[in-house]
């Protein structure tokens, strides 16, 4: 992993991103760290709720859900942790059994196997947008179709339809690709939290 870290990319600006190319923007990205909005429409209702991400190319991450839902989400090499601070509950489940097909997958997995994990159908430009339609080559995915929107050079909004009917879409704010501390990554429960392992 060292040596693809060191290697140097040329920088993608959106307006460059096409159907053929657009995972080169990644190419030289191996951390995320940012804020989101995170919206949910389903049978013409709306949920929103914010959160922050890090994520890294080692495969781990971190997702926290702020108010009103309390959760945090993470996962390291062997397994995937999910606190639920409302109900005062650590649930530790082994990698493998969850999150195989995701989209946090475009921040984690390796930058090779990108293309194996999704088809890009389409790229369309429009000023200084780009909008990106995605599929996953998983054919039992529970993402039917997923889309990453760019402005100017920057990537600013995940969303993707699942096979339960709903939309869900993350707008990214204060968002960086800087190395962070991966000490962040880890969830550090409070006093008298319940540790479930499945």
């Amino acid at each position: 992993m060292s040596l693809i870290f060191g290697l140097v990319s040329p920088v993608l600006f959106s307006e460059n991103i096409k159907a053929d190319n657009l995972f080169q923007f990644f190419e030289d990205k191996y951390f995320l760290e940012t804020n989101f909005t995170q919206t949910t429409s389903a049978n013409l209702k709306d949920r929103q709720i914010t959160g922050k991400i890090y994520a890294t190319r080692s495969g781990n991450f971190k997702i926290e859900y702020f108010d009103p839902i309390k959760e945090i989400i993470s996962a390291d090499d062997n397994f995937l942790y999910k606190l639920d601070i409302e109900l005062e509950q650590l649930d530790i489940v082994p990698r493998e059994q969850y999150f195989k097909d995701t989209p946090i997958h475009i921040f984690i997995a390796e930058i090779e196997t990108l293309g194996d994990l999704y088809n890009v159908e389409s790229c369309l430009n429009e000023s200084q947008m780009v909008i990106c339609s995605i599929t996953t080559t998983n054919k039992d995915s529970f993402v039917e179709k997923l889309s990453l929107k760019f402005y100017l050079n920057e990537l600013t909004e995940l969303s993707y339809l699942d096979t339960f009917g709903q939309t869900i879409s993350l707008v990214f704010n204060d968002i960086s690709w800087e190395k962070f501390n991966e000490k962040q990554l880890f969830i550090q429960p409070p006093e008298g939290i319940d540790v479930v392992y499945h």
